[in-house]
């Protein structure tokens, strides 16, 4: 009897610790941040910050969600079209870069230039950034407030 019982609490335990061990390991798999969400940001009548030390106007902020984005830009008066890169980052120096998109410019009625990206938020804390639109053949960099909801 007492080997029964000693085998009983073994093969208990055993198992306990193998249910223990493999739902640890499990990643946790949220869904729904996958679901990718269409955003536009129209930026035609913005005006720009360029580089890091220019303050000279206020711009009015884009808010966007912490998910994979399919984003529309509007670019600003004047704009050109052509390749451009669409950068998040943290800072304007773009050193601190959360997330970045290419996409090709192209001109719609109305004159408006407009670029799509695709940017992967996902990872990014709710918060203050900055949006840079970055056009590839002149590295032109030009930042807008961005605030990730």
């Amino acid at each position: 009897m007492a080997l029964a019982a000693s085998l009983i609490v073994m093969c208990s335990g055993g198992y306990v610790a193998f249910r223990h061990y493999h739902s640890a390991g499990a990643p946790n798999v949220q869904i729904a941040s996958a679901q990718p969400v269409s955003a536009t940001v129209d930026l035609f009548n913005s005006g720009t910050l360029r580089g890091a030390d220019d303050e000279t106007t206020p711009l009015k902020e884009v808010s966007l969600p912490a998910a994979i984005v399919h984003l529309s830009v509007v670019l600003p008066r004047f704009s050109e079209v052509g390749s451009y890169n669409v950068n998040v980052s943290q800072d304007k120096t773009g050193s601190q870069i959360i997330a970045t998109g290419a996409g090709n410019a192209v001109e719609r009625d109305g004159g408006k230039v407009l670029v799509n990206v695709t940017l992967d938020l996902r990872a990014a804390k709710p918060g203050a950034y900055f949006l840079a639109t970055v056009r590839g053949t002149d590295n032109g960099t030009y930042y807008y407030p961005l605030k990730i909801n």
